[in-house]
């Protein structure tokens, strides 16, 4: 396997896991745009994993500053491995890759969060050293 920073032809391969393996339907232009514009801001990181040349699972970060952090933060936002290589160890790799870019660049604490019903995601996590400490709350306006 190979961990890489993301690149623009990267984007297609996002896209099919996003709709094959995690059921969200995603216009591939607009997410396209969405992508691009989050590389653009400079405080967005990509991550992804491959076998050969094929993309196989991602994670997205974003940096952030907080009242009570001395140093920034950063929020993992996204991070998704293909159903048949699940289970593999890619997801950790991915999480390590994210946390050692983080560590480089002074971040003092990683965030995340994990919708109610996956919960085997809940127990992935706790299994990397993350523990719950809050609920999130959404409200779309």
């Amino acid at each position: 396997m190979i961990y890489r920073r993301y690149e623009s032809g990267d984007i297609s391969a996002i896209r099919d896991i996003l709709e094959n393996d995690l059921g969200y339907n995603c216009e591939f232009d607009s997410l396209k745009n969405r992508v691009d514009e989050m590389m653009s801001r400079g405080n967005y990181q990509i991550f992804v994993a491959c076998d050969g040349d094929k993309v196989i699972g991602y994670i997205g970060c974003v940096n952030y500053l907080a009242f009570e952090l001395e140093n920034e933060g950063m929020k993992i936002i996204a991070l998704a491995v293909s159903k048949e290589y699940r289970r593999k160890g890619i997801g950790t790799q991915l999480l390590k890759t994210a946390e050692q870019w983080a560590k480089e660049n002074n971040i003092e604490v990683v965030l995340l969060n994990s919708g109610l019903p996956r919960e085997d995601s809940h127990t992935f996590y706790e299994s990397q050293g993350y523990f719950k400490k809050s609920f999130g709350f959404i409200k779309r306006i």
